[in-house]
């Protein structure tokens, strides 16, 4: 039980490093749509909002996921 409960911490701190990891690259890839450049085409901007879409949406999800596992937690260690 106990090595359960070590597993599921660690997976909670690698789900939210991740998450803070995609959202940390979802600014700069924001940053990139706001700051205007000379010869950047919509479609470019475009791509570039898309990507910071997708970011954020897999930060989200790893954050979702984190909480899951934390609320798992405190279950086993209730039980015990």
């Amino acid at each position: 039980m106990e090595n359960q409960c070590k597993k599921i911490k660690e997976k909670i701190v690698d789900f939210k490093r991740f998450g803070c990891t995609l959202t940390a690259l979802s600014v700069f890839l924001y940053l990139g749509v706001v700051l205007p450049v000379e010869g950047k085409t919509e479609i470019q901007t475009n791509m570039l909002m898309a990507g910071t879409m997708v970011l954020i949406i897999g930060s989200a999800l790893f954050f979702y996921k984190a909480q899951k596992y934390h609320v798992q937690l405190t279950e086993y260690e209730k039980d015990d």
